[in-house]
């Protein structure tokens, strides 16, 4: 009678299997989100130069933090952030946030005519203001969180998307009780 051995070729493609299934779970579980695959292409720059991304150019040529707005108090403090935009090739309508410290803010719509809504066109700069409401302490007198400006154009997260830092002790930033808003001027490049 002849005895059989395992097969050595059979135990050893179930251990070589139960390798590479445990190496894909580990890379599996390391793969980048699609949030991380898909984003807008950040042009950074700082406050008082021109960012220049694909579709337009804006510069932040001052802020302006205040209590009251055109006697509108705000629930924390008004950040008026004057800017100089254009479009480069085509007419779009620009989208801005600011991020100060953990929070990110939308422009508030109190002063809807008054601020940056209106499209851009080649050719013709657009100069006005996007007013946020930021929480009092993140900009109060020796609040040291810088502002981040971010505007973009349209919805396409495979685009650019402007980024312009504010530091805390620029000498842009003025203090005040009360700001004013103009609406947007217009003028020819």
């Amino acid at each position: 009678m002849k005895l059989r051995r395992p097969h050595l070729g059979r135990a050893l493609s179930v251990v070589l299997v139960a390798v590479v299934i445990a190496a894909a779970a580990v890379v599996w579980h390391d793969l980048p989100s699609p949030t991380d695959l898909y984003g807008p292409f950040d042009v950074d720059a700082p406050a008082g130069e021109q960012a220049r991304g694909r579709a337009i150019t804006a510069t932040v040529t001052s802020v302006r933090i205040a209590a009251r707005v055109d006697a509108v108090a705000a629930a924390g403090r008004w950040v008026v952030v004057d800017t100089t935009m254009a479009a480069v090739h085509s007419t779009e309508l620009p989208h801005a946030d600011l991020l100060v410290g953990p929070n990110t803010y939308a422009p508030t719509e109190r002063f809807f005519f008054d601020t940056l809504r209106k499209p851009l066109a080649p050719g013709i700069t657009q100069r006005g203001s996007w007013v946020f409401d930021v929480a009092a302490p993140l900009v109060d007198p020796g609040a040291r969180e810088p502002l981040t400006l971010r505007v973009w154009v349209g919805g396409d997260m495979l685009d650019s998307r402007l980024v312009i830092r504010i530091p805390a002790d620029d000498p842009r930033i003025s203090r005040t009780e009360a700001a004013g808003l103009t609406p947007p001027e217009e003028s020819a490049r």
